[in-house]
């Protein structure tokens, strides 16, 4: 198992609907999530920062599987109207609240 972090940034003003389209997840992803290899993933808020914490069998076939996958691709395109196209590269020493985690509810 791989285990690693990678951060995001909201659009401004963008943080509530970021946090209501994760209430739950599509079913699909869930599904595409879990055979590309994903054990858990969770999404921290900090002001405009996410941090995104992945535990997955290996970070390659994540990409590798995930990336090109159709649920994916529909989810990335559903919340990239919320994120902001800026690189994060700052440290984060307290990511904040829980926003989602992929235990919690699937659509």
């Amino acid at each position: 198992m791989e285990q690693w972090e990678f951060r995001t940034q909201l659009r401004i003003g963008c943080g509530p609907a970021y946090i209501a389209t994760h209430h739950a997840i599509p079913a699909a992803l869930d599904a595409a999530m879990r055979a590309a290899g994903v054990a858990h993933w969770v999404i921290r808020r900090r002001g405009d920062i996410l941090t995104h914490s992945v535990v997955a069998h290996a970070r390659e076939q994540l990409r590798r599987d995930l990336d090109p996958h159709p649920a994916n691709r529909a989810w990335q395109a559903e919340v990239a109207p919320y994120l902001s196209s800026r690189d994060v590269t700052e440290d984060v020493s307290d990511p904040g609240d829980i926003i989602w985690s992929r235990s919690w509810n699937t659509r």
